[in-house]
């Protein structure tokens, strides 16, 4: 008792250290403070005048002589991995993207971060077109290759400043409006959508980590590039199906504008898609009554919406061509476009007909010529409705119920076992009509069932009434 009395003093001090080293250990990192330590700097150029000292393009680099103090706040930073070791900073007259050396640059400069560079003795340079301060360059196999600020030229050019309590504000811009001045700054896009080929796709492969270009579209036909990079957090996750506005930084490649955003709580699309495709909607029916059995021109002003009902996969038919129905079934007509088209079975399509050609092409009514960028798709996966009948009444209906589609229960098939390339006949109680596949289609040596099917096939006409399979699936 006596000893512990003696050694109590040395215990609790033993104790106390214990208790301040444990208390001094930091589990968990701060959050940037949004003040910031007070600058004692002054910009004396901006960032456009900046840039505008690099002449020597196509990747040549121009090293800064002068006294040159830049000011700008970042809205771009790496913190999800889209962009990599780089920032992109932006004043009043533009923005530029900044190299490092170093990554995780976001600890230091996250968005809204003001920062102050001091240029003297650093590099303007560009990558296919835009233009990048560097650090300096080294000699590579003969050729000058860019490094980013090193740390120590960090430490030496880059002061920070505070932090904004509320992120930059981007610019609304269309895409139409987009020129060079808004390279390297933040915009935003509203009443877009990706197209009907990108919407529910993956922005990047994460799993190969490789980088995709994604295609935006406005309502008016308008379209911009989205670049992802593979190794962004956000890279397989799957880009909106809706409509929206989309906030992001403008780059350039080559002459290719393309937009970067920095995760996807830039990307706000839950609205209703639309088209691209301009004039006043009117039906497929209403569209074919302008036909006056010659070559006849669709209104002014006029677009139809349908459900694509052909299989550009089965390949019965030319890649140009698309059978197209009404929503609800009740007329069709052959859209012929001026180059191959990528619409599938069952996407919801508007295609602008305004003054398009109206004509036939061996007795099939068709639209003759349009071109793609006068047409789009709102949605895909769509059921097509299709009109259960026997060959009588699509015999006696033909010209009507042209490029829709039918179902015949109960019909039998001409050459039985043999393939069904080539023409045969569809037969049922109430009569017979022919149904002819193309030699170049992908089920062209499929072999033709024997025996009761029922059959769905697309009316059409060739120099005569006839239906046409879309794929073997068309059988039951």
């Amino acid at each position: 008792m006596l000893l512990l009395k003696k050694n109590l003093p040395l215990l609790l001090l033993l104790a106390l250290f214990l208790t301040g080293t444990t208390a001094c250990v930091k589990r968990e990192f701060d959050e940037p403070p949004t003040g910031g330590e007070p600058v004692n700097v002054t910009a004396n150029t901006t960032i456009a005048a900046l840039k505008a000292l690099h002449v020597t393009t196509n990747g040549g680099f121009d090293k800064i002589t002068g006294d040159l103090i830049i000011e700008g706040t970042v809205v771009m930073d790496d913190r999800s991995g889209n962009y990599y070791k780089t920032l992109v900073i932006q004043d009043a007259t533009g923005g530029i993207e900044v190299k490092f050396n170093d990554g995780y640059l976001f600890n230091q400069f996250p968005v809204g971060r003001k920062m102050y560079i001091y240029c003297k003795d650093l590099i303007l340079t560009d990558y296919n077109g835009l233009t990048q301060l560097t650090g300096s360059t080294v000699e590579e196999g003969g050729n000058l290759q860019d490094v980013g600020l090193t740390e120590t030229q960090v430490r030496k050019k880059v002061v920070k400043g505070p932090i904004s309590a509320t992120p930059p504000a981007p610019a609304v811009v269309g895409i139409s409006d987009l020129n060079a001045s808004h390279i390297s700054t933040l915009i935003r896009l509203e009443n877009v959508q990706f197209i009907a080929a990108d919407a529910g796709k993956t922005y990047a492969d994460p799993v190969t980590q490789f980088s995709l270009n994604r295609t935006l579209m406005n309502c008016t036909g308008g379209k911009l590039i989205l670049r992802t990079s593979g190794y962004a957090n956000f890279a397989g996750t799957l880009t909106p199906t809706g409509s929206g506005s989309i906030t992001g930084v403008l780059g350039i490649y080559g002459n290719t504008l393309q937009l970067y955003i920095r995760d996807i709580n830039d990307v706000n699309m839950a609205g209703e898609r639309c088209s691209g495709v301009g004039g006043q909607l009117m039906s497929i029916k209403d569209l074919r009554t302008f036909f006056t059995g010659t070559l006849t021109s669709a209104p002014a002003n006029r677009k139809i919406r349908g459900i694509v009902i052909s299989d550009r996969i089965g390949n019965n038919l030319n890649g140009r061509n698309a059978y197209i129905q009404d929503l609800d079934g009740s007329a069709g007509i052959l859209v012929r476009f001026s180059a191959n088209h990528s619409y599938n079975v069952g996407d919801e399509v508007e295609v602008e007909v305004s003054n398009q050609e109206l004509s036939e092409f061996n007795k099939l009514l068709q639209v003759n010529n349009v071109q793609l960028d006068k047409s789009g798709a709102l949605t895909s996966g769509n059921t097509p409705v299709v009109r259960t009948a026997t060959v009588a009444e699509v015999n006696a209906n033909s010209e009507a119920w042209e490029s829709t589609l039918v179902k015949i229960v109960g019909a039998t098939l001409s050459g039985g076992g043999t393939p069904i390339s080539g023409g045969k006949t569809v037969t049922d109680a109430t009569g017979s009509i022919p149904i002819f596949t193309q030699s170049y289609a992908t089920f062209a040596q499929a072999t033709t069932p024997s025996g009761t099917v029922t059959m769905t096939a697309i009316v059409s006409d060739f120099n005569g009434k006839q239906v046409i399979l879309r794929n073997m699936n068309d059988f039951q």
